[in-house]
């Protein structure tokens, strides 16, 4: 992605200026260069914590080789099961998971409840 100098088209404050000085411009552009790089240290590990959150959000959508070894086969079988992905579509998430068995499901149940508790304690 190039970057254009000068091009205001998304800054609609600044184009009401007649003419920004070329060195404002470029102090602009570091700012916004290092909220950008801010942003990307901030939240960087909610793109570490994505598989957990496609497992939550997507169960029966979510390749089984990004999870954890010890949720496969769980997963797995859960994919598998028609019964429960019509009640997921049914009902959603996160209500779905009180339908799940914890004794056939349980480190599923336990994943889910650990990424269920992370939002609630933020």
């Amino acid at each position: 992605m190039g970057r254009t100098v000068g091009n205001l088209a998304y800054f609609l404050s600044l184009q009401v200026v007649s003419e920004v000085e070329a060195q404002r411009l470029k102090d602009y552009a570091d700012v916004v260069s290092e909220l950008l790089a801010e942003f990307d240290r901030r939240f960087q590990e909610f793109k570490d914590l994505e598989p957990q959150f496609a497992l939550f959000a997507i169960p029966f959508a979510v390749d089984a080789e990004s999870v954890s070894e010890e949720v496969q086969i769980e997963l797995l079988n859960l994919q598998c099961d028609t019964v429960l992905k019509e009640k997921y579509t049914d009902i959603g998430v996160p209500e779905f998971y009180t339908f799940l068995s914890r004794q056939k499901y349980p480190k599923l149940v336990s994943a889910v409840a650990e990424m269920m508790a992370m939002f609630g304690s933020t």
